[in-house]
């Protein structure tokens, strides 16, 4: 909190009492400081009243009227609608307010009286009504000239009294002093407590602005302290003549491009840097991410110390095993895989020992990797694919075990630069855009689900023609009881009786094999198979004894089956932006162009319309990433809570990215000599 040392209880505020307390706590608002740090969603603008015959429905307004009639409704005429009328004698009403269960009001708004009224008026039959108001009696409108805060609310807390209550606890701010001040003076901001107390009472939207503004370069720059405090311990400096990267790089039968190249520099610059450098490289699918990782491996290797590539699952593990051994086995590097089922006790322990005498260059594995009793000789160089899978906090512990080797993290569902600016700080940042020449462009089609049989009919052209396809379900296991199927109409290859309009990967593999395609070999994978099970259907796929291998999202990263040129997601509307690029990533890897359908089921809300009509109109993961940030809001992709990092409440990345910049720069800057400086020497 940025004003964690307001502790006082709620209680002590003048006018609250025991039901207001227990009511706030339903907030998560405990002590003055948690009171002041729950900040509007928005602010309305009820500086200018207008007149009651010019009021128009749809958006918050402040009019002035008269009180022209009282009218009961409900069951025993139980709750009151005010009628309204403009101020100008012998006006019909215009507008009446709802009044559920507030027969006081009767007494309070007589017939005739003045009153200011603060709404938002919908049009019913002809006029407006409201069932949410604010009002004061006279035409003075007391209270309400002015830029008022609109906050969360709950049961029992009522808008009028949080702002009261907000605006006690603002006289516990006086000179409050935070260790975030003397950044925000060097950028010519507000200090903290008179940020806050400005957004919470705006003298008008120029203050409204500022104090916005303050509050978010605070948070971004308490976030990138944090970060930056983070830093590993310095060591000895690592020599290493690359000779060893230069052999394996002289046995591929390519070369690396542009990208490629820039980025393997960057992260050789970081691994002869003093201090342990930890780095995240990001790129498309398929650009060859893995090629320049295992290349950094073999720089650390030279340098007598060993690798770790962690991965999530078992199945990525087995083919980073595979392609790291033809890569850097020619050259000497010995290459081993350790997963949870891979070995078995003897040989795991065997594993174990070889490790701590230094007798493996570079270990692959699964999370098993994260145990205790996997210890190295000279570990120098860990590298975690596809990072997102992985939690803030599995990565804080890597670097807590091993605070003298690198960290190379690896991610094909590209980070908005934004988000990397913020909860990816702590990390220097590397980016491959560009592909490997020859990589083939995947064409994507959006198709309703009752046009099923089409798409089988266009899979079945291309299975006749020697390609191989993916179909991916949402779930392994049968739909909900009550689920009909869908019939695609007389002229289309008809869809199976047996298939639900979102068919599980069972059903979908039955019906599959005995009635669209009977006359390939049809495959199965799931999350839920033993791993030999997984491994060898994986295995037949790449080996072209399948045809089709129905799957669910197991498929998601890492399997490279160049063979394989159709992807086929049913229920497309069910899976995020990233998982559906990430699948359509997994076709077109060799020498023919891919294609992807995307089956949706109508009708869809418009956010899901807006998802997949951008994975039509681009293959740019990065510009996607950026689309979905927009979407969906950083969320819980930032994962600061479960990191132990301070949250952001005011900062947003979207808009706030200059903020953040200097945020960083900031930091940097106050942290560079020690480490240990006070956020307060933050320089501007």
């Amino acid at each position: 909190m940025l004003l964690a040392a307001l502790t006082e209880p709620l209680i002590g505020l003048r006018g609250v009492g025991p039901a207001a307390v227990r009511a706030m706590a339903r907030l998560g608002v405990t002590t003055v400081g948690e009171l002041l740090e729950h900040f509007p969603r928005d602010h309305e603008d009820r500086s200018r009243v207008t007149p009651l015959e010019l009021a128009a429905p749809g958006r918050p307004l402040v009019v002035q009227a008269t009180v022209a009639a009282h009218r009961w409704f409900g069951p025993g005429g139980r709750h009151l609608r005010v009628e309204l009328a403009a101020e100008r004698s012998g006006e019909p009403p215009r507008a009446a307010l709802l009044c559920f269960g507030r027969r006081f009001l009767a007494r309070s708004l007589p017939v005739g009286a003045r009153v200011t009224v603060a709404a938002s008026f919908e049009r019913r039959g002809g006029r407006l009504e409201a069932a949410a108001f604010e009002l004061r009696r006279g035409a003075d409108a007391a209270g309400f000239g002015r830029i008022i805060p609109i906050y969360p609310l709950t049961e029992g807390v009522r808008p009028a009294m949080l702002r009261r209550m907000m605006l006690a606890a603002c006289g516990r701010l006086g000179g409050l002093d935070t260790p975030w001040d003397a950044g925000c003076r060097r950028r010519c901001l507000l200090p903290v407590a008179a940020a806050v107390r400005a957004l919470h009472f705006p003298d008008d939207a120029a203050a409204l602005r500022r104090a916005r503004t303050s509050l978010a370069y605070a948070e971004l720059l308490r976030l990138q302290t944090a970060l930056y405090r983070r830093r590993p311990p310095r060591r000895l400096p690592r020599r290493a003549a690359g000779a060893l990267p230069g052999r394996v790089a002289g046995g591929l039968r390519f070369a690396l491009t542009g990208d490629q190249e820039a980025a393997l520099r960057e992260i050789v610059a970081g691994l002869r840097a003093p201090r342990p450098s930890a780095r995240l490289l990001q790129g498309e699918v398929g650009c060859g991410k893995t090629l320049v990782a295992l290349l950094a491996a073999a720089w650390v290797i030279e340098a007598q110390e060993q690798v770790a590539l962690i991965v999530p699952t078992e199945l990525l593990a087995r083919q980073h095993a595979r392609t790291a051994a033809a890569i850097l086995g020619p050259c000497g590097i010995k290459v081993t895989l350790l997963t949870g089922g891979a070995l078995p006790g003897a040989g795991r322990q065997a594993l174990l020992a070889a490790l701590r005498r230094r007798e493996v260059d570079l270990v692959v594995g699964t999370q098993a990797l994260l145990q205790e009793d996997v210890a190295f000789a000279a570990l120098g160089l860990v590298i975690v694919d596809e990072q997102h899978r992985f939690g803030v906090a599995q990565r804080r512990r890597l670097r807590e075990r091993n605070p003298a080797a690198d960290l190379l993290l690896m991610t094909a569902t590209p980070i908005p630069r934004s988000l990397a600016l913020t909860v990816y700080g702590d990390l220097e940042l590397s980016v491959i855009r560009q592909l490997p020449p020859g990589r083939c462009a995947v064409r994507t089609y959006l198709a309703r689900s009752d046009r099923l049989g089409e798409v089988f009919a266009r899979v079945r052209g291309e299975l006749a023609g020697g390609g191989q396809a993916y179909f991916v379900a949402p779930r392994i296991g049968a739909p909900a009881a009550g689920a009909g199927a869908e019939q695609a109409p007389e002229h289309q290859e008809p869809a199976p009786a047996a298939l639900d309009a979102v068919p599980d990967a069972l059903s979908l593999h039955a019906s599959l094999s005995a009635e669209v395609y009977p006359e390939f070999r049809v495959g199965l994978i799931h999350g839920a198979l033993p791993e030999q099970r997984k491994h060898a259907a994986m295995e037949a796929f790449r080996n072209g004894e399948l045809a089709v291998l129905v799957a669910t999202t197991v498929v998601e990263v890492g399997v490279d089956v160049a063979a394989a040129t159709g992807m086929v997601v049913l229920g497309a509307e069910r899976f995020g932006l990233a998982t559906l690029h990430q699948l359509r990533g997994r076709v077109g890897r060799g020498a023919r162009p891919g294609y992807a359908f995307l089956v949706y089921t109508p009708p869809l809300a418009a956010a899901g319309v807006e998802r997949l009509r951008a994975l039509k109109e681009t293959g740019d993961g990065f510009e996607l990433a950026e689309r979905d940030l927009a979407q969906r809001g950083p969320g819980e992709l930032l994962g600061l809570r479960q990191a132990g990092l301070p949250e952001l409440r005011i900062a947003e990345l979207g808009r706030d990215l200059e903020l953040a910049r200097q945020a960083r720069r900031d930091a940097r800057g106050a942290l560079a000599a020690d480490g240990a400086a006070p956020a307060a020497d933050c320089p501007g």
